[in-house]
């Protein structure tokens, strides 16, 4: 016949150990998922970076056809002074503008990946702090062995009494 603590403790240890091999996996998938998180969030903040570098050229090169028409128009028509200096000082002003709206957007938008970045790594710590209540501890792996000891115990005793009476 078997042994009642053997069968308990080995089906305890059984447990035991594929609990803590479940709870490595979800830990190995928690960090890979957040490694690439953090990689795609990477190429979206070089993304921002040259979207803003290729809008910030071309609002440049803008700037500059627009200047050079305003001189040609003002040399054209003889216009020269002061009008034409305040037409490509309103220019340049406006392409200042422009430039630095820009700038605010991509440093919002770079901000809003930080924050992305932030939200991986909370997802990460909340899934491994899950993953760790769920994962087995010798103690309780130990308190299952006399608990299976205990009821083997009393069913043996209430066997025994059974059978005299």
């Amino acid at each position: 016949m078997c042994n009642p603590l053997a069968i308990t403790a080995g089906l305890s240890v059984l447990q035991y150990v594929g609990g803590k091999a479940t709870a490595e996996n979800q830990y190995e998938a928690t960090a890979k998922q957040t490694e690439l998180g953090y990689e795609q969030n990477a190429v979206k903040q070089e993304q921002v970076n040259d979207k803003y570098a290729l809008e910030e050229s071309e609002r440049v090169k803008q700037g500059m056809l627009e200047r050079a028409k305003i001189a040609t128009i003002a040399g054209e028509s003889g216009a020269l002074g002061l009008s034409a200096d305040r037409l490509l000082g309103d220019s340049l002003f406006q392409e200042g503008t422009d430039r630095a709206s820009l700038e605010k957007n991509r440093s919002n938008e770079i901000l809003q990946t930080s924050w992305d970045g932030r939200l991986i790594q909370a997802r990460g710590e909340s899934s491994n702090a899950q993953t760790a209540s769920r994962e087995p501890t010798l103690i309780g792996t130990g308190l299952q062995i006399g608990a299976g000891v205990w009821s083997a115990s009393n069913k043996a005793k209430d066997k025994a009494k059974a059978t005299v009476e």
